[in-house]
This record gives C-alpha cells, structure tokens and sequence, in this order.
C-alpha cells in the first residue's frame, strides 16, 4: 500500500486517510490506485465491517484529481488521467463506507463524498465541483450521483456556476448527514461507523444491497428484491441470534454467515 493512503483498523472499522496534505489530498494516480486496492481489500475481510475515508490535516478532505498531474500529461492520455477518480471508485463495497469530511472536498474530493454511503462534515468544510471552470468535466459520478441526491436544481447549481457550498447549505441539502465542530469529523464518524459495525453484518450488508438497487428500479421490482434479500437472510444462524439474545438479555455474537 502507497504512503499516500494510510489504513488503520479501529475495531472492526477501516480508516483509508487520503494522506496527501501538502496537495489538500488531491488524488493522483498512485494514490487512486492505493485507494481502490484498500477498498477491494476492505470488502474482502471478514473482519471489516465498515469502513471510513478522511484526508489528512484539517484543510481538505480532496480537492480532487491532481491538477498538476494532469498538466503534465500531454495529448489523449490527458483524458485518462482526468479520470483517476472513476477508477478509484469502480468498487463499490457492501459494506457501509462514511465520509469524514475534514475539509474542502472539490471536484473528485466531492465525488468520493457521493460514493460513501454517509457523510460527517466538519462545519468548516465545503463542496464544490469546479470542473467548468478548468474546462473539464466530472466524470467520477458527480454528474450521476449528485442530482439523485440532492435534486436537479440543486445539483445543478453546483455543476453549472462550480461555486462552492458550505457545510451548513450540505446538511439542509442532504449531502451530508451530519456537521460537526472542526477538528471531530473523524471522531464522530468512528462513533457512527461503531454503531453500524455492531448490528449484524447481513442484514446491514443487505439491507444498504436493496436500497440503493431500490433507487433504480421499478416498485415491482423493487418489493422482489426486498423479499430475496428478507429469504437471504432469514435461513442465517444470525436472524436466530438476534431474537435469542435479545430474549436472554445479552449482546448479540454475529456469525455473518449465510447459513
């Protein structure tokens, strides 16, 4: 794993530090690739039950893909470059992921944002994606994602001007979950990501599995896929636990295990 992506297990939650300060945690290729890595790994482990991303240092969360990469790089393969952070996100793990926004997240900084499934923003942060204004274009989901979130008008906003918004305006947009004082983004997602970490890990994984796929489909299919994943996890030795000791007074011990 690069110097540029620190992991660090807290239980059974996976920290991924963006660990670039002096570039506010601009992703360039090695680091892209470090993340990816990180996040087929995390998923792999049985012992990861949720995962949380941060930057370095209280200035930035990501200012996105390296500007100064991508200048370097001259004629088709330019495209390629600008395009690090699809890369970087082509996995997307079952398990939950939360954003600790330590700091500015522009550009492919705001759609690592979009990629995590919650978000804990520190009150000074904010959010940009200032593509048009270098003549590029979001091409890491902030295009895709972002209107679903937040809606047309608003995504708009932020897509057609590239002018930032602060944390307070994310929050009432629902862009984040959660705002913070500077400086406790990391705690309060580590606390959050506890809390998910001890439910059992089927259903959670399951559960965030229908969801998102609900989003997309129709409410025919919608209701089918709620069903397949309730027979998924039913037969588990973990929909038995559950009840067992809750009955007994005592905290569950999880299997994961479908059957």
């Amino acid at each position: 794993m690069s110097d540029e992506l620190l992991v660090e297990d807290d239980g059974a939650v996976r920290v991924l530090t963006l660990n670039r300060p002096e570039s506010r945690n601009a992703i360039n290729s090695t680091l892209g690739a470090a993340l990816h890595e990180a996040l087929v790994a995390a998923d792999a482990d049985p012992d990861v039950r949720c995962l949380v991303v941060t930057g370095a240092g209280d200035l930035a969360f990501s200012a996105g893909g390296d500007m100064k990469e991508m200048a370097a790089t001259d004629g088709p393969d330019m495209g390629g470059r600008a395009r690090v952070i699809t890369e970087a996100l082509r996995h997307r793990p079952a398990k939950p992921v939360i954003a600790a926004v330590n700091g500015l997240a522009y550009g492919g900084g705001l759609e690592l944002v979009l990629a995590c499934d919650l978000a804990v923003s520190a009150d000074h942060a904010t959010f940009a994606l200032p593509e048009v204004r270098r003549g590029v274009l979001a091409s890491g989901g902030g295009l895709v994602h972002l209107p679903r979130l937040v809606g047309p008008r608003r995504a708009l906003q932020l897509i057609l001007t590239g002018a930032p918004i602060d944390a307070a305006t994310a929050l009432d947009w629902g862009l984040v979950n959660e705002v913070v004082p500077v400086g406790t983004a990391l705690v309060a997602a580590l606390a959050l990501a506890g809390t998910i970490a001890a439910n059992a890990p089927l259903s959670v994984r399951y559960s965030k599995q229908t969801a998102l796929a609900t989003l997309t489909a129709s409410e025919h299919d919608s209701w089918r896929l709620n069903s397949s994943a309730y027979r998924a996890v039913r037969r588990s030795p973990d929909a038995l636990e559950g009840p067992r000791a809750f009955a007994e007074g005592r905290a569950p011990v999880w299997t994961g295990e479908l059957e």
